[in-house]
C-alpha cells in the first residue's frame, strides 16, 4: 500500500509542478515578447544612427532576409535601411543586423540575437566591438579575407557573420538602387 501512496502523491506533486510552470509561462509571455521587440529596435537605432523612427519594408520577400526596416529621418524621409538575416555560425542560428545609409555605407553592425549560442570566449567575440566596427564604413559588399577579416579560431561564426552581412548589404544596396 506504501507504494501505491508515494505514486499517488509523485503523481499530485509533479501535476501542482505543471500547472505552476503553465501559470507562470502565462503571466510572463507578453512581457518576455514585448523585451525581445525592444531589444531589436535597439540592435535597428545601433546600426542606423541618427534615425527617428522605422517603417518596416513589408510585402517583400527576398530569400535569406527576416526582416528590412528603412530608417527615417525626423522629416519622414528615408536615410538609410536596416536589414536583418539570419546566418548559421558553428553553434547555430545568428541574427546579423546591418545598417547602410542612402550612400551605400554600412553604419553598423550586430551580431546575436535570442537563440545565439556561440562558444564563449571564441565565436562569441563576433558579438565585441573590435569586429563589429571593422564592418562600418564600408561602401561594398563584406567579403571574408577580402575587405574583412575572419577572427582566428572562430573562423566559422565569423565567416557566418561575414556572409550574412553580405546577404544585407546587397538587399540594402537593392533598394537604394531603386530610389
Amino acid at each position: 500500500m506504501k507504494k501505491k501512496q508515494d505514486w499517488l502523491i509523485l503523481g499530485v506533486i509533479a501535476i501542482v509542478a505543471a500547472l505552476l510552470l503553465a501559470g507562470t509561462n502565462m503571466i510572463t509571455k507578453d512581457r518576455i515578447a514585448e523585451q525581445a521587440l525592444q531589444a531589436q529596435h535597439a540592435s535597428r537605432i545601433a546600426a542606423l544612427p541618427g534615425v527617428t523612427g522605422f517603417e518596416e519594408m513589408t510585402g517583400e520577400s527576398a530569400e535569406g532576409i527576416d526582416n528590412c526596416y528603412a530608417g527615417l529621418a525626423a522629416d519622414g524621409s528615408v536615410i538609410g535601411y536596416v536589414v536583418q538575416t539570419t546566418a548559421k555560425g558553428y553553434g547555430g542560428d545568428i541574427e546579423v543586423m546591418v545598417g547602410v545609409d542612402t550612400t551605400g555605407t554600412i553604419t553598423g553592425l550586430s551580431a546575436g540575437g535570442s537563440n545565439f549560442a556561440e562558444t564563449a570566449g571564441v565565436g562569441s567575440r563576433v558579438q565585441e566591438e573590435s569586429f563589429t566596427s571593422t564592418f562600418v564604413g564600408l561602401t561594398a559588399t563584406p567579403v571574408a579575407g577580402d575587405n574583412v577579416e575572419t577572427l582566428s579560431g572562430a573562423t566559422v561564426s565569423s565567416k557566418a557573420v561575414i556572409g550574412g552581412a553580405a546577404i544585407a548589404y546587397d538587399h540594402a544596396a537593392s533598394h537604394l538602387a531603386e530610389e
